[in-house]
């Protein structure tokens, strides 16, 4: 009975992940999954070094998807305040898209309301130079898009890292089979 209930959970936060595409706060819902799990699934081994690594993992994978757009597109000569536009304006173009491709479209919001943000704190409220402004918004939705692929990645490890701690025979199996080639 506790297999069937690990793989219904494991099939849980891989769909939490997988609602970070349309721009939910994915990885914090398999956090909440995964301490539910904890505390309501008996005899689990999941222990203070794994939440230690799983928190730590999130928290750095929040932190770059905001990060790596405000890097990025402030070393394109973006000024502050077009950088808070574009990350206003990635939430709002992910809110505002979420209805369009099957939730899909929020990806796509978030990254036109990244280039839109920074491109309108620049050019209407800094520079006025259309070239420096396409440079800097082109550098926030790179940065956008880096940030969104990181996280959704760190998502995805944090699947395999949480059932390798669930189904520990699969892991040590695994590695038994990785130590014979």
């Amino acid at each position: 009975m506790i297999s069937i209930l690990a793989v219904l959970f494991i099939i849980v936060i891989t769909l939490c992940v997988l609602s970070n595409f349309i721009t939910l706060p994915g990885n914090w819902l398999m956090a909440f999954f995964v301490i539910l799990w904890a505390l309501f699934v008996p005899n689990n081994i999941l222990d203070t070094w794994f939440f230690c690594v799983f928190f730590t993992l999130l928290i750095i994978g929040e932190a770059l998807e905001f990060y790596l757009q405000l890097k990025q597109s402030k070393k394109a000569g973006a000024s502050g305040t077009s950088n808070i536009l574009g990350i206003i304006g990635a939430i709002i173009g992910a809110i505002i898209c979420i209805p369009f491709l099957f939730g899909l479209g929020a990806i796509f919001g978030a990254l036109a309301g990244a280039w839109l943000g920074t491109f309108v704190g620049e050019f209407w409220l800094g520079s006025k130079q259309k070239d420096h402004s396409v440079n800097a918004a082109n550098a926030a939705l790179w940065g956008k898009f880096l940030g969104m692929v990181i996280k959704f990645g760190i998502g995805f490890y944090l699947i395999f890292y949480t059932a390798s701690y669930i189904f520990p025979e699969v892991s040590a199996c695994s590695e038994v089979s990785i130590s014979y080639l």
